[in-house]
């Protein structure tokens, strides 16, 4: 249960901005539009089904039928014939249709009452629309017609002419009674008796015949509607309720967000670093993890603080290598990924590093042939290197390939221009050699080779190495991409998986001295609009000097030091190469450029 509201709690942590941002879009627009809607008045009319109430005697099947004859009613209030028969009545701009929207019915069962509410934005088109609606549903029931009409008023003439006799009755009884008073004759008083008797026998006689007639009038028939309270001009618009509809709005807004999120994260197949040392992913040791910096303008091998929490967790990751070796000396370790974008070029350039502040002298070997980047990690040229010594164009003892990195014993084998095909210069016997002559110079070789599933590489040179060390971002890399990884790898005989790092793993602490050193990669494309525009000096790209030599623009300073347009326009910026402007944009004489290069290059015999 507790792994289950921690991990609850780190999709909130992750996805917070996505949930706030899905709350507050629908309340401020739902907040506008309701601030923004005119004032709407509600206008009420009440209508009594029946006339059981007004009877002395209610009968309760009458009663329960005129709850659902008030039923019926209520949906046929909202039907065209009867909003159809009040448009034309009130003369309303409005389709029935629309009418029919603005009409809201309730019933009160245990009184046997109709209600209907009208809302319209003028209070007095409400109240009349009410009443409207009321008469014409009146209008359309069986008490309405003539017969019953006629029927009725009979006996209401009926009945107010009984009222009428019995009330003289009354007032000759009353008479009759203050006479016996002042009467001495006992034959007086008798035969006055006599009258207030036979006058109390019509009496009795009339209120029976009363009582009969009221409830053949009152009580006869279910199916009557009566208006009991009509609908009155209402003063006051009708409460907005804006808060109750942005709070719903942002709980909607907020639902679906979560919905969202958790969709995402199950469809989601990228491994995650849970914050802490993780023992194992894929049955494979977890190392250790690099931590995720920013964008990197210059050499990686720029001073950084050796007390950050990025510098310790590389430290604890190349503690962690050399114990997963087992006691065994561990001379060339290979580095790559399963896929692309796991950051594996930063991880070995920051091993080297680790590695090499400890003492032991590290050749870092770029081993990606395909793209190269190390040299743009530290910043240095890319003119000779891995490929020309594999293809026979130097001798392996005493070339000039490995670089200086400006960081103490810590050197780079760049990658070189990038064969036409590189695997079959890895698998030949000639890089064996390579790496047997830069142990002698060397106490680790840490090679950068291109992800498992993307050549072949990484699993032919796996197979030279004492090593081998996955590098998964964080994130970024699959779960099935690194199950796939791990299954290529172990069908190649004499590879020695040591474990996985994870990179680009989010951690707390002081971390602004680490800057990415994802760069980006690319070489001038020499094509005709490369040509035309290298010949046109008034473009500022290229061109011919007065004295002959030839202008290179960045692109053609990029080529020929094998760095991005990005870098050499850094080092020209910089005063690293002898560059000048014209017309906003960098250029730099032929000549200058070679001794440039002479300056840069520094390398050592091996």
């Amino acid at each position: 249960m507790e792994i289950e509201i921690r991990k609850y709690l780190r999709l909130v942590k992750r996805w917070w901005w996505l949930l706030v941002v899905s709350a507050i879009i629908p309340m401020v627009v739902s907040y506008y539009f309701v601030s923004n809607q005119p004032d709407v008045y509600q206008a009420k009319v009440t209508l009594m089904v029946g006339t059981s109430l007004q009877s002395a005697n209610p009968d309760p099947r009458l009663m329960d039928t005129s709850s659902a004859l008030a039923a019926a009613y209520r949906q046929l209030v909202t039907y065209d014939p009867i909003t159809e028969a009040v448009t034309e009545r009130l003369g309303l701009d409005r389709s029935p249709a629309a009418l029919a929207s603005q009409i809201t019915t309730w019933i009160y069962p245990e009184a046997q009452l109709l209600e209907i509410r009208v809302v319209d934005s003028h209070p007095q088109a409400a109240a009349l629309i009410a009443n409207a609606l009321a008469e014409e549903l009146i209008a359309r029931t069986p008490s309405s017609n003539e017969v019953q009409q006629l029927e009725a008023g009979f006996t209401r003439q009926q009945l107010d002419d009984l009222r009428a006799r019995i009330e003289k009755v009354q007032a000759d009884i009353q008479k009759l009674s203050d006479l016996m008073l002042d009467l001495t004759s006992a034959a007086e008083i008798q035969d006055a008796q006599e009258q207030v008797d036979g006058l109390r026998n019509l009496e009795s006689m009339y209120q029976s015949a009363y009582a009969q007639l009221l409830s053949a009038y009152t009580g006869g028939s279910p199916n009557i509607l009566r208006i009991f309270d009509p609908a009155v001009e209402p003063r006051r618009p009708m409460a907005r309720k804006a808060t109750l509809i942005v709070v719903v709005a942002g709980a909607a807004g907020l639902g679906l967000a979560a919905a969202a999120v958790l969709l995402i994260e199950y469809l989601d197949d990228a491994v995650r670093w849970e914050g802490k040392m993780k023992q194992a992913l894929l049955d494979m040791p977890v190392l250790g993890a690099v931590a995720k910096t920013q964008r990197w303008k210059g050499s990686i091998a720029d001073p950084a603080d050796p007390e950050s929490p990025s510098v310790e967790m590389v430290r604890a990751l190349r503690t962690n290598i050399l114990l997963a070796a087992g006691g065994r000396e561990l001379e060339t370790l290979l580095v790559t990924s399963p896929s692309v974008r796991a950051g594996k070029t930063f991880v070995v350039a920051q091993l080297g590093l680790a590695v090499a502040t400890g003492g032991s002298r590290v050749i870092i070997v770029d081993a990606d042939l395909r793209k190269p980047a190390l040299h743009e990690v530290f910043d240095l040229p890319n003119l000779f290197g891995f490929s020309e010594l594999l293809a026979g164009r130097a001798p392996l003892k005493g070339s000039k390939g490995v670089l200086e990195t400006g960081v103490e014993n810590l050197y780079l084998l760049p990658a070189g221009r990038p064969p036409s095909d590189p695997g079959w210069l890895l698998s030949s016997p000639r890089a064996s050699e390579l790496f047997d002559v830069l142990k002698e110079w060397a106490d680790m070789i840490i090679i950068d080779s291109p992800p498992v599933l993307a050549a072949p590489d990484a699993v032919v040179l796996s197979s030279s190495a004492d090593g081998t060390l996955l590098v998964v971002g964080a994130g970024v890399t699959s779960c099935s991409d690194t199950l796939k990884a791990k299954e290529r790898l172990a069908k190649q005989n004499g590879v020695t998986l040591l474990g996985v790092a994870f990179n680009r793993v989010k951690v707390s602490g002081d971390s602004s001295y680490y800057r990415g050193s994802d760069v980006k990669r690319g070489r001038p494309k020499g094509g005709f609009r490369d040509r035309l525009r290298a010949r046109l000096p008034f473009i500022g790209n290229g061109g011919v000097a007065e004295d002959g030599q030839a202008i290179l623009n960045l692109a053609e300073m990029g080529g020929y030091l094998g760095v991005t347009r990005a870098a050499a326009r850094r080092w020209c910026k910089s005063g690293r190469l002898p560059a000048f402007k014209s017309w906003f944009r960098w250029r730099i004489k032929d000549e200058d450029l070679q001794v440039a290069i002479e300056r840069l290059v520094r390398s050592e015999e091996m």
